[in-house]
């Protein structure tokens, strides 16, 4: 699972070392997209738990998600703070459609393919936290202040724990769910990209009376 990861984190690495950071508009943009998706992450969460089986394995399943939901309440308002430091409201930068596609694929997995999928997304995420969160703050706080950086601070702070239990409940999984996970790990660290590579292209094609 740890290789399947790493490999997923290779192109998450890539996309990551390519956005301009120091660009005022393309973070902000970043901000607002991170907003539009993580506000689905408890109820992904929500999602995945309910379906979990009721014996006692998915009874484990089940109260950790619950858990980790408690966990991520309200982070998405992170993100509205960080734009205001900006001077942005959030509807300077509306939902780009790989953002929708990024987060509805989820819902996709969750209710037609197993929850346990859902740890793929979860992985990538988090760990795009731990490995790369210090070096995005520091870019930003560089750029934009302190002020602007509270969610990737959180973040790349937090997520620590968040993967070692990840990859802790996912020993017990069977062949085929891991396979599951492994599949959503690349369509994640591609769909992330794809989100980063968007918020870029828009920013860097508006025209300058037309920028927020």
């Amino acid at each position: 699972m740890k290789s399947d990861l790493d490999k997923s984190m290779l192109q998450v690495h890539a996309a990551i070392r390519a956005f301009p950071w120091s660009d005022r508009v393309a973070y902000g943009d970043w901000i607002a997209q991170t907003y539009h998706y993580v506000k689905h992450s408890t109820r992904l969460l929500a999602a995945a738990a309910a379906r979990f089986p009721t014996d006692d394995a998915g009874n484990a399943l089940h109260h950790r998600f619950a858990k980790h939901m408690s966990e991520e309440k309200k982070h998405e308002l992170l993100c509205v703070h960080d734009l205001g430091a900006l001077d942005f409201p959030l509807g300077a930068f509306p939902e780009l459609p790989a953002t929708q596609m990024f987060y509805a694929s989820q819902y996709f997995a969750v209710e037609h393919e197993d929850p346990m999928a859902l740890f793929g997304y979860i992985l990538v995420l988090e760990v795009t936290s731990v490995r790369e969160g210090g070096w995005v703050r520091e870019q930003v706080v560089a750029a934009h202040g302190d002020k602007a950086a509270s969610f990737v601070k959180l973040h790349a702070e937090e997520d620590v724990e968040h993967v070692e239990k990840a990859l802790s409940a996912l020993e017990a999984a069977s062949a085929p769910e891991r396979a599951l996970v492994a599949e959503n790990m690349r369509r994640t660290a591609y769909g992330y990209g794809a989100v980063l590579a968007e918020a870029a292209r828009r920013s860097a094609t508006r025209e300058p009376n037309t920028r927020p």
